[in-house]
């Protein structure tokens, strides 16, 4: 089928919104191109690499053509046994934790960054999939079953991938499972944040001075992260979780806050007035609906919450899970003058947890009793556990 009335629609929108569509007419010339093989199951990572677009901009240009009702948005399912696609679904609230193949006749569970792919369509009245296609694809889908010749995509966007795209969350802040279901995460980066006593905070500056400083605050939070390709979770109090694909995106996203306060504080003239604490933890979880949101649950979360729980004023912890994963490991020994390693009971945690904090060096001061600024205690720090090979 000609694709003129799904182009036009797009073109219009670019040139209404150039702001908003990214790559604007790049992306016009991948429609006009394409055909109906592409169009049946859009991979909106492959087309970014295939065209030389960013992943992440071009995935977030699709989801609000999905808003725009240009594109619907499909949770592909895939047999973990034989990839098959086994079940798809408009909605996160027509999943289930479970799954069955009827090529396989196997149930089998779902794992949001594993066998959870998220593809796009064009809107039927834009561009409608023949049939003929359709059956082919069945046909062929049989075939290489009876192979054993089905593969998943070299590159796709996981359900984790989508839910960690901010306009996901800002249009689809509804879109969760079923209050009785979850799906399980193999892998996701937590962050915890909190701040040095905000009931002081009002105590000293008055209702009205405190709030704006605790909104300012917030919004450095959520700048931050967003920047560095996380999503809040939830807010609870003056406390954020956030959530991130990788350990190296929560690292990163940590250091930002950490360098964003430093000059939030000095702009406002209220030294360390806004001091944040923060706790990296990463690990498998349950991706759950709570309050009609997405939520995690877990020992990951629990684990989290506990890191940051033993962080003092202005300090970043991490786990040793956040420690072994490389990538963050080397923006450490880029960014870090060292780190201090602790042994810690957590709250709720049977065994002794090791956790480490991050030393800024020279740019993190701390005041002796006479007010004066030094550096912290050389004892304290051990910069071997950055070292290679540490």
């Amino acid at each position: 089928m000609q694709t003129r009335n799904l182009v036009r629609t797009v073109a219009q929108l670019v040139q209404a919104h150039p702001a908003d569509f990214y790559p604007g007419q790049p992306l016009i010339d991948w429609l006009q191109e394409t055909g109906e093989a592409d169009l049946a199951r859009i991979n909106a990572f492959a087309v970014a690499d295939s065209r030389g677009f960013l992943r992440d901009k071009l995935l977030a240009t699709f989801v609000r053509l999905v808003k725009e009702g240009v594109m619907n948005l499909n949770w592909d399912f895939h047999c973990t046994q034989c990839n098959a696609v086994a079940g798809s679904h408009r909605h996160l609230s027509d999943a289930t934790a479970v799954d069955h193949c009827p090529l396989c006749n196997v149930d089998f569970r779902n794992t949001l960054d594993r066998n959870v792919e998220v593809t796009f369509t064009p809107a039927e009245n834009l561009y409608r999939v023949s049939d003929r296609f359709q059956k082919e694809q069945l046909a062929k889908t049989v075939e290489l079953h009876a192979k054993q010749q089905i593969r998943l995509p070299d590159v796709y966007v996981s359900g984790m991938d989508c839910l960690h795209v901010p306009l996901f969350r800002e249009i689809f802040e509804s879109e969760t499972l079923s209050l009785r279901e979850s799906l399980q995460i193999k892998q996701v980066c937590i962050m915890f944040t909190d701040i040095k006593g905000s009931t002081e905070l009002y105590d000293r500056f008055g209702d009205s001075v405190a709030y704006g400083l605790i909104r300012d605050h917030f919004d450095i939070l959520f700048e931050c992260i967003e920047r560095n390709e996380g999503v809040v979770v939830k807010t609870i109090g003056d406390a954020v979780m956030a959530s991130f694909r990788s350990p190296r995106n929560g690292v990163a996203a940590a250091l930002s806050i950490h360098e964003a306060f430093e000059i939030f504080n000095r702009r406002k003239g209220i030294r360390n007035e806004i001091q944040v604490k923060i706790g990296l933890h990463a690990g498998s979880t349950i991706m759950v609906n709570l309050n009609n949101r997405v939520d995690y649950f877990g020992q990951t979360v629990n684990m989290a919450a506990r890191v940051q729980g033993v962080a003092q004023n202005d300090e970043v912890i991490i786990s040793h899970a956040i420690r072994q994963d490389e990538d963050s490991v080397q923006l450490l020994r880029a960014r870090m003058e060292s780190v201090t390693k602790r042994v810690v009971t957590l709250k709720g945690i049977s065994a002794p947890q090791t956790v480490y904090r991050l030393n800024f060096g020279k740019s993190r001061l701390t005041q002796n009793a006479a007010g004066e600024d030094k550096e912290p205690a050389k004892a304290a720090v051990d910069a071997t556990l950055l070292a290679p090979g540490a």
